[in-house]
């Protein structure tokens, strides 16, 4: 279990570095308008390429690319365990009790099994556009309702997968021979699940926790190129606009999908929250392999 707290470290340190930053001693990172050589002599405008004094470039914005990650990193990490928390949650008490009642399992599991022939970036986006997609007259509900609103949706969608999971893992337990004789002992289906279940099943769960984050990111880094932003798109109507669509929040996902017209002129605007994402999915694709191995 050495290596899962490093790999736990490592993927919060980022995070507790933004909160810290961020919101604790409340910083404002100043605009880098102009790089200057050692003369203090104006070398050139913004956007600029990464160097020693930017080393992640600074974007058109002349925001610099090392802070909008690191802002981004930490809001990308409390969505996505917020998200995986509720989903995991719910499927225990919904996953528990379909393994325990074997009878009503096949509604639930021909439900289940269709979803995975639908992809739930598209019914996210479905579900998610008409409220997060901003129109000609505004957004019609404040941020906090959006944002819910997504938690919500994602959430849902995470659950008859993971469900499916939870009840599958709790089944090869309960098909075990000391269940069946902790049965003649006490056939109490609350006793069995918490004296006999539960120790046995805790990794269990938290490897499908980190399953359901690294899919919530997979999702909204999906959503974010179809231009549906958590918490919002902001949509600038008027004939001069130079851009379009606009995050509400500068999650990484939404930082990646906004920079990716900049692919092939200021490519280290898109590479630097698509670094974020990768460290954060091999991160959690570690910390699950660990567990499965221990």
């Amino acid at each position: 279990m050495k290596k899962f707290y490093i790999l736990l470290t490592l993927l919060i340190l980022p995070a507790l570095v933004g909160v810290i930053y961020f919101d604790l001693l409340n910083i404002t990172p100043k605009p880098m308008n102009f790089l200057y050589n050692s003369n203090g002599d104006i070398m050139k405008s913004s956007p600029f390429a990464p160097s020693f004094k930017a080393l992640f470039g600074v974007d058109a914005a002349s925001k610099n690319m090392l802070f909008e990650v690191l802002s981004g990193y930490r809001i990308t990490l409390l969505i996505i365990i917020v998200i995986s928390s509720l989903s995991v949650l719910c499927s225990v008490v919904i996953g528990t009790y379909l393994a325990f009642n074997r009878k009503t399992t096949s509604i639930y599991s021909v439900f289940s099994n269709a979803l995975f022939y639908i992809p739930q970036s598209i019914l996210a986006y479905i579900l998610l556009q008409p409220l997060l997609y901003e129109t000609i007259d505004g957004f019609t509900t404040t941020m906090q309702f959006r944002m819910t609103y997504n938690i919500i949706i994602l959430t849902i969608l995470m659950i008859p997968t993971t469900t499916m999971l939870i009840k599958e893992s709790t089944q090869y337990i309960l098909n075990q021979d000391y269940i069946e004789a902790a049965y003649t002992i006490s056939p109490n289906d609350k006793h069995i699940f918490i004296k006999h279940v539960l120790p046995n099943i805790q990794t269990q769960y938290l490897i499908i926790f980190l399953r359901i984050c690294f899919q919530t990111l997979l999702v909204m880094t999906h959503l974010a190129f179809f231009k549906i932003f958590f918490g919002g798109t902001k949509v600038c109507y008027g004939p001069a606009c130079e851009i379009i669509e606009r995050p509400s929040i500068n999650d990484l996902s939404s930082l990646l999908s906004f920079h990716s017209n900049e692919l092939t002129t200021n490519w280290w605007t898109f590479y630097a929250p698509l670094v974020g994402i990768l460290y954060i999915f091999i991160i959690i694709n570690l910390m699950s392999n660990v567990l499965k191995r221990g």
